[in-house]
């Protein structure tokens, strides 16, 4: 059994389909006059009557492939299986819901003869027209042919052209991208021009101010410290002389109250010794009695023995003697006594000068405190005046210095907005160049300020005119400027980072 190929059922994309529809419709196609082929001529007549040059397509080729691509393994699962039909003799149609499978045996190709004496009554006008379906088939195939080959000529001829076009366009464009640069790099030079002129001009009016305020910081300060030392000198010379005359006011009181204490202590002290000798003597005098009558009785007593009388004399010296250790040994106590006496008094003085001295100190501390506490308020008034007036002036200095900066700060960011917009509006010039458009029409350059835009409508206004023009190609490289920004190491980074912007942006 022979197994023939696969239909499906868009029939009318196979070679077989089309004959069979051609075959079907044979009453109404005509041969066209446009498919014989004439000697020297390798065009139809009727070609550039409906086509132009430009617009000519391949409308011939059949762009539906001729094999169906296998379906995926899971479109598979999710299809109907296949129902057998016996629809002739010879062969076997097998169909689902999207595909037709026929079997074709050897017995539809063995003729029966039943199937011979058909075909002895065949009908010759069929035939006629089968072979005449079959000559159209051939013509329009050799047409075909020659569509395609004329196609593949006028395809290489507009592929010249095209090239010629595009050399021509990129050409102009160079030249375009030529002068666009050297109006960028005048009006870069001019840019940065005015940028350092105004540089320094704003450097020299800071300079100035700045010099005039430190000036007057240094004569504020001069003035502040003159009056401070002054008044140091005048407070301390002021507070020397009255703690003098407070001094030798306190030592003349402690002197008077010490002689008034010495005065009354001595007073004391010889009631005291008077009351003490007389009753020394008292005593002395009932001594020197009872030894009278003592010697009295031993004179009677011994009066005729001559050894007692010297041995009497012997005492008695010896008691004179005694008495005489007696007097200095009282003396010599006497004098300790008063010693210590003295010393205890002056000791007692001076633990009461102390006493008095730091009672008396204090009072006098608050005395000079309270008289010259109003005069140092107002010292310390003018003092805090005087340091708000110099912070005053530093934080004019200040604020004027970041004013100054800020200013310089802002300009630069303004002019690298304006560089990088322009670089921007450079880039996203670009010309879209579409094979078989319009023709190229060459537009006269726009007319641009001599400065760059510096408001924000300016930029948007330059933004969106950027792009009728013609854009030029990315570039690698940023020529940087020869003139160098000086005095001022941000404006140096601010400069390099925005002369290195071109080339990230290209990269």
């Amino acid at each position: 059994m022979r197994s023939g190929s696969s239909f499906y059922s868009n029939m009318t994309s196979s070679p077989l389909a089309s004959r069979q529809s051609t075959s079907m419709h044979s009453s109404t196609i005509n041969r066209p006059k446009t498919a014989i082929v004439i000697p020297g001529r390798s065009e139809c007549d009727r070609l550039h009557q409906l086509e132009h040059e430009p617009t000519r397509r391949h409308n011939f080729e059949n762009h539906l492939p001729l094999k169906r691509a296998k379906p995926p393994p899971w479109q598979r699962m999710l299809e109907s299986p296949l129902v057998p039909f016996q629809t002739g003799p010879g062969y076997i149609l097998t169909r689902s819901k999207s595909k037709f499978h026929v079997t074709i045996k050897d017995e539809f190709f063995d003729q029966t003869s039943e199937d011979a004496r058909k075909k002895s009554y065949a009908d010759p006008e069929r035939d006629s027209l089968i072979g005449q379906l079959q000559q159209q088939i051939s013509d329009l195939t050799l047409y075909l042919e020659e569509e395609r080959l004329n196609h593949k000529q006028t395809k290489q001829k507009a592929e010249e052209f095209l090239k010629d076009r595009l050399e021509q366009v990129n050409s102009l464009h160079q030249e375009q991208v030529r002068d666009l640069e050297a109006d960028h790099e005048d009006k870069m030079k001019k840019e940065i021009q005015r940028l350092n002129d105004q540089h320094k001009e704003v450097q020299t009016t800071l300079e100035k101010q700045i010099s005039k305020l430190v000036k007057e910081i240094e004569f504020l300060q001069g003035a502040f410290e003159s009056y401070k030392s002054t008044l140091h000198s005048e407070s301390i010379d002021k507070l020397k002389a009255k703690e003098d005359e407070l001094r030798l006011k306190l030592e003349e009181e402690k002197q008077q109250a010490l002689h008034d204490l010495k005065t009354k202590y001595i007073q004391e002290r010889n009631q005291e010794r008077t009351q003490t000798a007389k009753e020394h003597k008292k005593a002395i005098d009932a001594i020197r009695q009872e030894n009278k009558k003592e010697m009295d009785g031993l004179l009677k007593r011994f009066s005729n023995a001559a050894a007692d009388l010297e041995k009497l004399k012997k005492t008695t010296a010896e008691l004179e003697e005694t008495k005489a250790e007696l007097a200095e040994v009282k003396a010599s106590y006497e004098s300790a006594c008063q010693q210590l006496n003295t010393n205890a008094s002056l000791l007692t003085d001076a633990k009461i000068r102390l006493n008095e001295f730091e009672e008396r100190f204090q009072e006098k501390v608050a005395l000079v405190d309270d008289k010259y506490r109003h005069r140092l308020e107002e010292l310390l008034t003018q003092n805090a005046e005087l340091k708000r007036m110099f912070v005053q002036k530093c934080e004019d200095l200040y604020n004027e210095k970041t004013q100054s900066e800020q200013r310089t700060q802002q300009k630069l960011k303004s002019a690298k907005e304006v560089m990088e917009t322009l670089i921007k509006s450079k880039q996203r010039a670009n010309v879209s160049v579409i094979l078989g458009g319009p023709p190229y029409v060459i537009t006269e350059r726009k007319h641009r300020p001599s400065s760059a835009p510096g408001t924000k409508w300016e930029t948007q206004t330059a933004h969106l005119g950027a792009g009728n023009l013609v854009s030029k190609t990315r570039h690698h490289e940023f020529v940087s400027p020869d003139i160098v920004m000086e005095m001022n190491p941000e404006t140096e980074v601010l400069r390099a980072e925005l002369f290195s912007s071109p080339q990230n942006v290209s990269r």
